[in-house]
């Protein structure tokens, strides 16, 4: 058989308990070190220093500020305000407002009864004076209007609140006793309110701090009871008790605002034997009628609580229609009629609030707007930008297209005609040979072949195994058969034949074609020339080639990246826009190729220089912004860990970031007056960074983790000396390949600073690149050109 169901031994109440606690331990968990010793010098003028420093934690101080009453679960403003003092508001608004949410109800307290209701037994709390003690028996309310409908009776054992609380027996806390001396406890009751939830009990606290002229947490709540009105209990400071009682003897109209029926201050002295109401006939608290009506002889509430009489006439905050009021009433009319006014008044007040709220809302709601359609503006312009981007590179795409397939069909149309001249030349040659051959039996003639039919039937061998449209097939047959004067011009033709003006454009070729052998000698080529159009340069610095062959130049006033074949064909460009930053372009100082294929390329623009990766098409990737620098920059990408390492001229090092523009390190030369002035800057197979210095005339190596291993160079015209090195790179043997542009030279050196040999370019060259071909290619600033030599 089932035993009897035992009701919970958890109540409400230590719910509320165990909420209130988790609260200060969340709290105390929140604080740093330094925010706990804040909150300690906060609370030194309550708690010894000596007692203080025994407290290790927020929560520790907490537990002595309940001990002293500064907090409980109805009052933490002491902590709030603490709170706020030291920078922690998010705590107030995550951690305190949601202990006490403003639709709380307040648990209520049915035994409140104010002190001084009854007759006190005690007999020390006589009078001082007999201006206390009732005049007449006529204290007694003569109309029924004050009399209660179902009498509350007070409690059996009363304890009244003697005047000195340091007199009470087993007060051993001083604090205790002090706090009884400077503060006293008001009762209001307030009329109109049905429900007490946090929200009404915050703003009778906060009106009740604002009329007294003190702070928030010095009101504390003590407790309330409902009946018919409220009945609230607060403790406030006793100097400012003067304050509040005199606002009550004159009415003043921020109390009738409040709701407030009825006052009263600690409690009042009164003779024993004389009680103010008997046991049968005492009214309760929230039933004594004592609002703006007026008093006579005949009607006088008890002596422990102040009356609002009347409105004051002399308050400039009262509005004119309320002064009619308070008129009316004291010419006798009700208290209601007063009420009404002033309910129609705070009507109209909320109804302005309104009005005032909607139109800051329909303004936050224009703001709003406002915002969303400037960000439609900048992500439409910011599209548009990206689809100009996309067309110009759409219409490079198409001029290369259209360039590619113009010179296929030159080249046909070339092919073509060395295929006719060929022909033609066979059949000459063909026609020569009949002309000269006589039957026979499978052997010679005697005497022999004639010297003509021989020379013939040789040439014709020989143009039917060389290639169609090759050097050698003109220059064969003209050496044998130079006696026919048509063979003679048709082999001008051939050996005139090269490639086509459009496919080399404005390059110069230097060299010459050995007949002797019948090949053709590789040659320098040297295309561009001053000019904004495509094929031309404007201050072409930085350079590199793709494995496909394809030479990029970095333009700086251009602002553009061309892309040329090894044989000086112009292919495309496309500009170097920079997305995302207020600067819509940016002048290239220098390029460099990724292991993936995509280009790096360095820039300044008007508000910082810029490093921006871009397709092999002109596409912007990624980017990444770093300082406006004064001088020239350099690039170059570690193949092995993809960071991209660009020179700083005003730091004296060289910075390698990650690609999302993180910086790894920054290296530096050990000695200071070393690697001033940074200028170009590339690494080698092995990781090794190599810098060249414009100032020092030096070749700085570093190793990968930025170490100093060696320099190389130094000022001079002689076999490994420099003067203004410039542009550096590396080749697949390892070599050290270096722009010496005051010596109008390039210099190459081994792996370990060592001189192999010069290649003299005749100009002062800029940047430099090797091609998969063993091509060199080199910049003229000056000229404006760019020249690849075939192998160096």
């Amino acid at each position: 058989m089932a035993g009897p169901i035992r009701e919970s031994r958890v109540t409400a109440a230590d719910r509320r308990h165990f909420d209130f606690m988790e609260t200060l331990l969340r709290i105390s968990d929140e604080l740093t070190e330094e925010e706990t010793a804040n909150l300690k010098i906060f609370c030194l003028h309550l708690i010894p220093k000596g007692q203080l420093a025994q407290l290790r934690r927020a929560m520790d101080v907490f537990v002595k500020l309940m001990e002293l009453d500064k907090i409980d679960q109805e009052n933490l403003e002491f902590i709030e305000e603490i709170l706020e003092r030291i920078g922690r508001q998010d705590l107030i608004r995550d951690v305190l407002r949601r202990f006490q949410p403003p639709d709380r109800e307040i648990p209520e307290n049915p035994e409140l009864q104010p002190p001084g209701r009854e007759i006190p037994e005690d007999s020390e709390l006589q009078p001082e004076t007999p201006e206390l003690q009732p005049e007449t028996s006529e204290l007694q309310p003569e109309t029924s209007e004050l009399l209660p409908e179902t009498p509350v009776l007070p409690p059996e054992n009363p304890e009244p609140q003697p005047e000195n609380p340091e007199l009470q027996p087993g007060e051993s806390n001083s604090y205790q006793a002090n706090e009884g001396t400077t503060t006293s406890n008001i009762y209001v009751v307030v009329h109109g309110t049905v429900r007490m939830i946090q929200e009404t009990l915050d703003h009778l606290r906060n009106c009740l701090a604002t009329l007294i002229g003190t702070r928030r947490s010095q009101v504390k709540f003590r407790g309330y009871k409902k009946h018919k009105s409220i009945l609230v209990h607060f403790s406030i400071p006793r100097e400012n008790t003067a304050v509040l009682r005199h606002m009550a003897d004159h009415s003043d109209p921020r109390l009738v605002y409040m709701g407030v029926k009825s006052l009263q201050i600690d409690a009042i002295k009164v003779q024993p034997g004389a009680p103010v109401y008997d046991v049968k006939r005492q009214l309760p608290v929230d039933d004594i009628e004592v609002g703006c009506s007026t008093r006579n002889k005949h009607q006088r509430a008890p002596q422990s609580w102040t009356r609002l009489s009347a409105l004051n006439l002399f308050s400039d905050a009262l509005p004119l229609h309320l002064q009619a009021a308070a008129s009316l009433e004291y010419q006798g009319f009700s208290y209601s009629l007063v009420r009404a006014l002033v309910q129609k008044d705070r009507l109209r007040e909320h109804q302005m609030r309104q009005a005032i709220q909607n139109l800051r809302n329909a303004e936050v709601d224009s703001n709003t707007l406002r915002q969303k359609a400037e960000v439609d503006s900048n992500t439409l312009r910011q599209k548009a930008e990206v689809d100009s981007n996309t067309i110009m590179t759409f219409r490079s795409k198409l001029d290369i297209t259209e360039n590619r397939l113009k010179e296929a069909l030159e080249t046909i149309t070339t092919l073509e005609e060395k295929l006719q001249q060929a022909q033609e030349y066979a059949e000459k040659a063909a026609k020569q040979v009949a002309s000269h051959v006589t039957e026979y039996r499978g052997e010679k003639p005697p005497g022999g072949w004639p010297a003509q039919v021989e020379n013939a039937d040789a040439a014709t061998q020989t143009h039917l195994t060389d290639p169609v449209g090759t050097a050698g097939i003109p220059g064969g047959v003209g050496d044998k058969v130079g006696a026919d004067p048509t063979a003679k011009e048709e082999d001008g033709k051939v050996l005139g034949t090269g490639p086509p003006e459009q496919e080399r454009h404005t390059a110069e070729t230097e060299g010459a074609a050995s007949r002797s052998t019948g090949e053709l000698e590789q040659v320098v080529i040297t295309f561009g020339g001053m000019g904004t159009e495509p094929g031309k340069f404007y201050h072409p610095r930085g350079v590199v080639v793709s494995p496909s062959n394809e030479i990029y130049v970095a333009e700086r006033d251009n602002r553009r990246v061309q892309v040329h074949s090894t044989e000086g064909v112009y292919l495309r460009h496309f500009p170097t826009v920079v997305t995302g930053t207020g600067d819509k372009d940016m002048r290239p100082h220098d390029v460099c190729m990724d292991g993936n294929g995509t280009l790096w390329v360095v820039g300044r623009g008007e508000t910082a220089d810029h490093v921006v990766q871009y397709s092999t098409d002109g596409t912007t990737m990624t980017r990444f912004d770093i300082k406006n620098s004064s001088y020239y920059r350099g690039i170059a990408v570690d193949m092995r860990t993809n960071h991209i390492l660009v020179s700083d001229p005003d730091q004296c090092a060289v910075e390698v970031f990650r690609p999302d523009g993180s910086l790894v390190r920054s290296v530096r030369h050990p000695r200071d007056g070393e690697m001033t002035r940074p200028r170009y800057v590339t690494v080698d197979g092995e990781g090794n960074i190599l810098v060249t210095d414009l100032i020092s005339h030096y070749v700085y190596v570093y190793d990968n983790s930025g170490k100093f291993l060696f320099q190389f160079g130094g000022y001079g015209s002689g076999e490994g000396q420099l003067n203004e090195p410039r542009g550096i790179c590396t080749d697949s043997s390892g070599h050290i390949i270096v722009v010496d542009t005051g010596n109008e030279r390039v210099q190459i050196f081994t792996r370990h600073g060592e001189f192999v040999r010069t290649v003299n370019t005749g100009f002062e060259p800029e940047g430099l690149a090797v091609g998969p071909g063993g091509q060199l290619v080199v910049t003229n600033w000056n000229n404006e050109t760019v020249t690849v030599f075939p192998n160096y």
